[in-house]
This record gives structure tokens, C-alpha cells and sequence, in this order.
């Protein structure tokens, strides 16, 4: 079973009661902010007696804070405890109340250079388990030690699974000017990293996969809404589901709930960096129509060539050349039949460019030779069209290289896989060009 870890610093300062409040609660008014804290956390009542708390400390701090009495004035005598005139108990004595573990990683360095730093990394790290809850407390991590804890989580949770819960800091000063002291809570910081990361992730390779892994930690149904909504348009296109792409409708419902949240004046303030992240997520969606539009077929193929898709590339080149030519003419995209009738006028046009006499397959009813040759009358295909030898041409290269993609390579003269690469890049950049001209002169059969 996981265990829940807390873990925080302990130095060597002669620290000062003072009163740690949380949403105007205290959690005690006492010398060291751990007790505070674990009580913010009520760790004894729900927590375990196999979890730990984890205290971190240099020798110095041990002798000073750890142990009962080990405060000194500038003559080497014990310094009493400034409420009860009495024993100065140390953390490990403040701790007994709490029934879960004790431990601490002691004799660490003071990290005066990188090694000590290093080593303080790794004996931290030794001591965490594969899939812990942790929950730091960076209340007395001077100096270096809160970047330490933010790069410690991102490894930690990478190599050993780990989730962090909570990262409080427990702010003395303000004291001053309160009355008391204030248990700041951190945790949005490092969410905020995840979210950066999973984006990121998403926007340079195309893998939603960390972005859909944050719905655990998510509270707002909005956001986790833009979620399972992007994870739908995205499998679309990993998956070459050509009619929902086509059709725009789960892309329509992303964009439209994305700019219902950025347009939405959060109050609460840790959710404002997202918005600049999810304006990100929003730009890579520009390209597409979120009406029905044959150039969101070959806009999916960009987007698959930009995230390394190149086998779905091709596949929705050449199968979206075909639903185009269906819409042209009335014909159902989803009809089989339909759709040979167009994938017969491309082969016999291209075997008409090649002067080949066996242009026209077998076996053919009246009623399909008749919608063949109108197909055959569309201006973007017939032999005397403008743009017929570049659109033909390349539509018979894809078709040919989707080929070799479903055959696995196994071909003849089979190209190398940098040779696909380009070859795809090449073909979805003509192909964009060639239809986008075509679409903006709006011309008719």
C-alpha cells in the first residue's frame, strides 16, 4: 500500500512560537511550523501508523533542534523554553504526539557545493518508495533547497510514481503584522508545472496522454470537459477516423467549450498561468473548420506529419481526395459503392495521363459507366483542366506510397524510412497548396 510522507527541513535557528493559521484555523501556536503543519494536514486521524513523517537534517541542527535542550546561549548555557521556563523540547519530543513514524535523514551537508548538493538529492531520493503520497513542508529549505524539492518531484514522479499532495510553507513574518502566522499552501505552483509539461508534450509531439493523466487532480468539470474533449479530436486523427474529422463535430464542441473557459474571468488566481497554457492548446487548433470541410481531411494530415503520424498521413491524403470528389457530386461519403466510383475516375484519369489503352476496368453497369464519365466532366480532373497534371500527379504518387505503407515496405525499390518522411512532408504540403487555390476559385462542375 502507498504511504503518505511528509518531509520537510529542519535547521538550526532558536525558532520563535507563533501562532500558524489556515483559513482563519489555527493548527497551533508553537516553536516548530512541522507541528503546525501535520496538524493542518490531521494526520492523526488520517493517516496511518506506517506513515511517515521525515524530518531532514545537517549535525548542527540536530544538536540545536532535534533532541530536548539543545539550544545554547553565547556562554555554552541551555537556553529554557521561553513560554514554561522549563525544558526546551526538540522536534523529535513535539513529534511523540503524532502517531505515524518518525524518521530523519540526519548528517547531511550544509550543501556549501554542488557534491554536497547531489548527495543531499540522492539520500532524499533512496528514501522515498515507489508510488508514495508526498507532502513537503519547505518552510526551513533555505538557500537552494526549494528548487532541490521541485526538480526532486518532477524525478521522483517520473522514476518512481510518486504524487505530491501537498507543499506548505509556514510564513513567520507576517506574525508581525497579523498576529499571527499563515500556512501558505504551494501545491498550485507545482500543478501548474504538470500542466506546463503535459502540455508541452502535447503541443510539440501530439500526445495527449499527461494532459489526460491531470483529469485525477482536477477539480473544475470545465477543464476536465476541454480534456476528454481534446483526447477525442486527437485519437480521431491517430486513429484516421476520416468522417469525424470531416465532419468537425467533436472539434466544433473543444473549440467552442475552449473559448467559453478563456473568455470566462476566473477569480481564483491560481488558475490564470492555465489560461495562457490553454490559449497555447487553442492555437493549434486554428487550422481547422469546426463546420464540415474537405480541408480539414488534408489539415489532419499536416498535423499527423508535424507529430511523426506518417502512415496516418498518407492514409487520410489519399482517402480524403476521394471524399472530396464524392461531396463535388452529391455522392454519400460513407457509400461504398460511391466512393469506388470516384476512386475509378482517378485511376482511369491517371491511366489516361500514362497512355494507357485498359483505362476503364471491366465489369461495370450502364448506370456506374454514366456516373464514372461525370466525374470524369469535373473541372479539377478532366484532361483540359487547369490544375488537372498536378493534382492527378500527385494523387497517384500518394496512392502509390500509401501502398507501400499497407505492404509494410515489402516492395521493390522500397524507399528508406527518411526517404517516407520527406516524401509524406512533400506530399501533404502539395496537396494543401493545390486544393487550397482550387477551393478559393470556387469552381463548378
Amino acid at each position: 500500500m502507498a504511504r503518505k510522507v511528509f518531509i520537510s527541513f529542519l535547521g538550526g535557528t532558536n525558532y520563535r512560537y507563533c501562532d500558524y493559521q489556515k483559513n482563519d484555523k489555527s493548527y497551533g501556536n508553537v516553536r516548530f511550523v512541522q507541528e503546525a503543519t501535520l496538524n493542518y494536514l490531521d494526520v492523526n486521524n488520517n493517516w496511518e501508523e506506517t506513515d511517515v513523517a521525515m524530518i531532514l537534517l545537517t549535525k548542527v541542527a540536530k544538536d540545536s533542534n532535534w533532541v530536548d535542550n539543545g539550544q545554547k546561549d553565547k556562554l555554552g548555557n541551555t537556553i529554557c523554553d521561553e513560554q514554561t521556563q522549563s525544558t526546551l523540547e526538540g522536534l523529535e519530543s513535539r513529534l511523540k504526539q503524532f502517531k505515524i513514524d518518525k524518521q530523519i535523514v540526519d548528517e547531511l551537508p550544509e550543501g556549501n557545493d554542488e557534491s554536497e548538493i547531489w548527495e543531499i538529492f540522492e539520500r532524499v531520493f533512496d528514501k522515498i518508495n515507489e508510488g508514495d503520497h508526498l507532502y513537503f513542508d519547505i518552510t526551513h529549505g533555505f538557500r537552494y533547497l526549494p528548487m532541490l524539492v521541485m526538480v526532486l518531484c518532477n524525478y521522483s514522479k517520473f522514476l518512481k510514481k510518486i504524487t505530491v499532495e501537498s507543499i506548505t510553507y509556514g510564513n513567520f513574518e507576517v506574525a508581525r503584522k497579523l498576529g499571527h502566522g499563515l500556512i501558505v499552501d504551494l501545491l498550485p505552483l507545482t500543478k501548474l508545472q504538470d500542466w506546463t509539461y503535459a502540455a508541452g508534450q502535447y503541443l510539440d509531439s501530439g500526445n495527449v496522454k499527461k494532459l489526460v493523466e491531470l483529469k485525477s487532480i482536477i477539480k473544475s468539470d470545465v477543464l476536465k470537459n476541454i480534456v476528454d474533449k481534446l483526447e477525442i479530436v486527437i485519437k480521431e486523427r491517430q486513429t484516421c477516423r476520416g468522417l469525424q474529422i470531416h465532419n468537425s463535430t467533436n472539434l466544433s464542441g473543444l473549440k467552442t467549450t475552449l473559448s467559453e473557459y478563456l473568455s470566462d474571468h476566473t477569480t481564483d488566481k491560481s488558475e490564470e498561468p492555465l489560461h495562457q497554457i490553454l490559449k497555447e492548446v487553442d492555437k493549434s487548433l486554428k487550422d481547422f473548420d469546426t463546420q464540415t470541410n474537405f480541408m480539414n481531411g488534408f489539415n489532419a494530415a499536416k498535423w499527423c506529419v508535424k507529430n511523426g503520424l506518417f502512415q496516418q498521413a498518407i492514409t487520410m491524403l489519399r482517402e480524403n481526395f476521394v471524399t472530396l470528389f464524392c461531396e463535388r457530386h452529391g455522392f454519400d461519403i460513407m457509400e461504398k459503392d460511391m466512393r469506388f466510383i470516384v476512386e475509378t475516375a482517378l485511376n482511369i484519369q491517371i491511366n489516361h495521363k500514362q497512355n494507357r489503352k485498359d483505362k476503364w476496368p471491366i465489369d461495370l453497369s450502364d448506370n456506374q459507366i454514366k456516373q464514372i464519365d461525370n466525374v470524369l466532366q469535373d473541372s479539377w480532373i478532366k484532361s483540359d483542366g487547369k490544375h488537372n497534371n498536378a493534382l492527378i500527379h500527385v494523387y497517384n504518387e500518394i496512392r502509390d506510397y500509401r501502398n507501400n505503407f499497407n505492404h509494410a515496405g515489402f516492395n521493390l525499390d522500397s524507399p528508406s524510412p527518411i526517404e517516407v518522411e520527406n516524401k509524406v512532408t512533400e506530399f501533404v504540403k502539395r496537396t494543401i497548396e493545390i486544393f487550397t487555390k482550387l477551393n478559393s476559385e470556387k469552381s463548378c462542375s
